[in-house]
């Protein structure tokens, strides 16, 4: 029963983690930026190792409410990870995005 907690503990941790920034791509690509998507090569192994490095950082430090850490920080670079992308088709040139 332990490892259908973790499975599913993980995949949750994964859609929430990766789902905004493939739908902000996906976005893009229908409003006519077709080379969004080969920023999702750099964007979520970013993301993973940001929140992953925090969530890891804080345990061994000794946080109190390290669940709360890990649904905040999971958030946190999630929307940090999609604004980021939003916000590079602005500041980018066409022939980079």
């Amino acid at each position: 029963m332990r490892i259908l907690q973790l499975i599913l503990f993980i995949a949750v941790f994964l859609a929430v983690l990766c789902g905004p920034v493939v739908a902000v791509s996906r976005g893009l690509v229908r409003r006519g930026f077709p080379g969004a998507r080969r920023w999702l090569r750099v964007i979520v192994p970013a993301q993973l190792i940001v929140a992953l490095g925090t969530i890891v950082l804080a345990d061994e430090f000794g946080q109190h409410s390290l669940p709360t850490l890990i649904v905040v920080t999971t958030i946190a670079t999630s929307a940090l990870g999609a604004a980021v992308l939003w916000l590079a088709r602005a500041v980018l040139p066409e022939r980079l995005l």
